[in-house]
């Protein structure tokens, strides 16, 4: 997977020390990578 540039998306953060930095939907600890990785697997978005 090619890496993205997040910093201008408003609905992510990188909060050092919040799962280790990791790209994070805003207010959760739900890494940004862990929702594509989930699609590449054959996760639905419903």
């Amino acid at each position: 997977m090619a890496s993205l540039d997040w910093s201008q998306c408003p609905a992510v953060e990188s909060v050092p020390g919040k799962v280790s930095g990791a790209w994070v939907l805003k207010g959760t600890r739900m890494p940004v990578s862990a929702i594509f990785e989930n699609l590449e697997a054959g996760a639905s978005i419903d």
